[in-house]
């Protein structure tokens, strides 16, 4: 089978959910972007932009070039139009990137260092599929941030993009 329609697949179902959770984060007031409530990354602000920064670490490993954030929690983006903007451009980055992966490569070894500087090899395939795995996971937390500032944050669910892929 060849992995690459599937991970296309992915691809843009990130880039629909993302503009669904950002469609509803724009909604919220400046003060309740960056509120710590007490998540993992603290803020709405925090989160998006780890999911940015850890989408420009492994693109970085992924392509051997391109921007490299020094810590996980870097806020990239300090207002919520700038990391908007820069998410609908890394999201577009990740289509391309998909796009131009030649399908042996699937299969192949990914070497990379941590932050930390520790040497890693993994399957470039189980790589891919953590990158998007990172973003459902932190966009749950995001959603639910949203959500309790008492707006309606939109079903992302992957099923809900097949069945509409707009």
């Amino acid at each position: 089978m060849d992995p690459k329609p599937h991970f296309e697949t992915l691809a843009r179902y990130n880039r629909w959910a993302n503009r669904r959770l950002y469609e509803a984060a724009a909604s919220l007031s400046d003060a309740q972007f960056r509120e710590d409530r007490g998540a993992f990354f603290g803020s709405l602000r925090g989160t998006l932009n780890h999911i940015l920064v850890a989408d420009r670490v492994w693109l970085e490993r992924i392509e051997g070039y391109g921007p490299k954030p020094s810590s996980l929690d870097e806020i990239l983006h300090d207002d919520f139009a700038g990391l908007r903007a820069a998410r609908e451009a890394e999201d577009e980055r990740l289509l391309r990137v998909v796009a131009s992966i030649p399908v042996d490569r699937f299969d192949s070894t990914l070497s990379y260092r941590s932050m930390a500087g520790t040497s890693h090899e993994l399957p470039f395939g189980q790589i891919l599929t953590h990158v998007f795995n990172h973003q459902t996971h932190h966009r749950g937390q995001a959603h639910t941030l949203v959500s309790q500032f008492g707006l309606d944050a939109p079903s992302v669910d992957f099923v809900y993009f097949l069945l509409n892929p707009q």
